[in-house]
């Protein structure tokens, strides 16, 4: 036995990750031996064990190798119940559990599409995220998106904390996993609101935060902003969040409730900006003032957030 392998044993016996020889961290799952799996390939080589490692990157989640015929095989992920039997696999895992899609980034996942994030730490189950990889050097986490209509904003507390929708189309992902991605307070945030027309405004803040939820999901925005929509941020800031059974904005009326409202936001009294209005309907007034006056005009939203 080589001493190379002779290191991997040990460390799989011990379950300990492998950090020393390679540029990523990866375990070793046993569960997996003597296994071969068609699930997710996205090469297939005859290199050394260190070789098919290091080459495991970017998309790669797992790779195999076949000692006897110092054959590796990378995978973007592996399911045992589609592996079928073949003496003389291991598997090794990247053991790689993201906070935000600036980790992945940052770890050289560069497809835009959707990712699990851990934002809740270690022992938690996973979030899925859409990822922005692409726009302002990428790494961005989208908090909001609308491209249809097909899903209701119109929510209750509730909803707005837990999340609703699908991150592969319209989505809210919940405030108390915003807070646990933004309560740093080194944050920024990017909106977008594209027209019918297909042009597409946005404004990026440097400072984005939102409290938990005994502080009622309070929003702070800071300078400086930049963008095309060109809103100033004031009305926003110092806002606690408002649905239409939790009434926290500064209105002698309950704004998210309102007929011309019907969402839930940081509302003022009422807003002069409001992303979660009714969609294509002449009832979403002021999507954003003054740049963007009606809710018909609107072809699709974003909320992006990312760590400085």
């Amino acid at each position: 036995m080589s001493y190379l392998w002779a290191v991997v044993l040990i460390a799989a016996y011990f379950t300990v990750p492998l950090t020393a020889m390679f540029s990523r961290r990866y375990v070793r799952n046993m569960d997996c031996d003597d296994k071969k799996s068609e699930h997710d390939i996205l090469g297939e080589y005859y290199i050394s064990f260190k070789d098919c490692a290091e080459k495991c990157r970017g998309d790669c989640g797992v790779f195999g190798y076949k000692e006897g015929l110092k054959k590796c095989r990378l995978h973007r992920k592996l399911h045992k119940s589609s592996a079928t039997d073949e003496e003389g696999w291991k598997y090794f895992f990247h053991d790689f559990l993201p906070r935000d899609c600036k980790d992945l980034h940052d770890n050289d996942y560069t497809y835009t599409g959707v990712y699990d994030i851990y934002p809740f730490g270690v022992s938690s189950i996973p979030v899925k995220v859409f990822c922005d990889m692409t726009t302002i050097g990428g790494g961005w986490t989208a908090i909001q998106k609308r491209m249809d209509g097909y899903v209701n904003f119109d929510r209750n507390w509730i909803d707005y904390k837990n999340g609703f929708g699908s991150s592969e189309a319209e989505v809210w992902i919940g405030h108390d996993v915003i807070h646990q991605l933004t309560k740093e307070n080194t944050s920024s945030l990017y909106v977008t609101i594209t027209l019918q027309n297909g042009t597409t405004l946005y404004e990026m803040y440097d400072g984005f935060s939102v409290s938990d939820e005994a502080g009622k999901y309070q929003l702070f925005l800071a300078g400086p902003a930049t963008g095309t929509l060109g809103y100033p941020y004031h009305d926003l800031s110092g806002m606690y969040f408002s649905t239409h059974d939790r009434d926290n904005d500064r209105s002698s009326s309950n704004c998210a409730a309102l007929s011309n409202r019907r969402g839930g936001w940081w509302f003022n009294a009422c807003h002069r900006a409001f992303l979660n209005g009714v969609w294509s309907s002449e009832s979403w007034h002021w999507p954003w003032d003054p740049t963007v006056t009606s809710g018909t005009s609107v072809k699709g939203t974003t909320m992006m957030v990312r760590r400085h």
